[in-house]
């Protein structure tokens, strides 16, 4: 399969992708964590079109927008192009490339992200729209000698309330913490947040919560949610207290 053709393929699913509510190919899990030291990791694709795919795997380091030919990160995938029938299976194989000496040394884990990109195999769309549809999951990338263990991080979270409202949460750990939802109870009353983020390792994150600024001068209690090595949802509480702004 050509280059030029598959360029094709990315620009027309950087333009279309948001029209499709589901993918056609289906990654097995949501998440990967590759432990430094691993030679490999297999991930399994399935075509749950009603007919063939054309398919492109690359790994990005966090800008969707790059094109795979200048994503420059220490990783390959096999194979990269692919032709998945209806109801087709395919192993992928991902494979960190260390540099030297710096992946038993880091401090912290990394994150990148798998792209897959499939679209039906036509070369010549005429005055047709191509549908295509591209899928990211996020690949981290996990020193072996860190301290702690991954599902401790949300643990050693600290939690505080900012003076204009704004929930304030320090990271400690050298793990990522991805929260999926957050709910702030204070003096009775609730305020959410509607696109909380990923908290990177030894990091402080802001997150705004939708509605009035709290006014209490108490303290409040958080419950929120956090999605571990498995995809899986967990639930969490913690105690929010107001503080000067919080600092690593």
């Amino acid at each position: 399969m050509s280059k030029r053709l598959f360029n094709t393929m990315f620009g027309i699913a950087m333009s279309v992708q948001a029209v499709l509510v589901h993918g056609e190919i289906v990654i097995d899990r949501t998440r990967i964590i590759y432990m430094a030291s691993a030679p490999g990791v297999t991930v399994n694709l399935r075509n749950e079109a009603d007919g063939p795919r054309l398919v492109q795997v690359w790994i990005d380091a966090g800008d969707p927008h790059v094109v795979p030919e200048l994503s420059d990160v220490p990783f390959t995938v096999t194979p990269p192009i692919l032709r998945l029938d209806a109801g087709q299976r395919r192993v992928l194989r991902v494979m960190y490339h260390a540099p030297q000496g710096k992946a038993i040394a880091a401090s912290q884990e990394s994150v990148y992200w798998l792209n897959v990109l499939g679209i039906r195999p036509s070369v010549d769309t005429g005055n047709q729209l191509q549908f295509a549809f591209r899928t990211r999951i996020k690949l981290f990338l996990r020193p072996d000698a860190l301290s702690g263990q991954a599902q401790q991080a949300v643990g050693r979270l600290q939690w505080h309330l900012a003076d204009d409202g704004a929930v304030q949460v320090r990271n400690p750990s050298a793990f990522h913490v991805s929260l999926s939802s957050v709910l702030l109870t204070i003096d009775g009353l609730e305020y959410c947040s509607e696109d909380p983020p990923m908290l990177l390792p030894q990091s402080v994150a802001r997150i705004l919560l939708k509605g009035r600024a709290p006014t209490g001068q108490g303290t409040g209690a958080v419950r929120f949610t956090t999605l571990d090595d498995h995809g899986t949802t967990r639930e969490h509480t913690a105690v929010v207290g107001r503080s000067k702004e919080l600092a690593l």
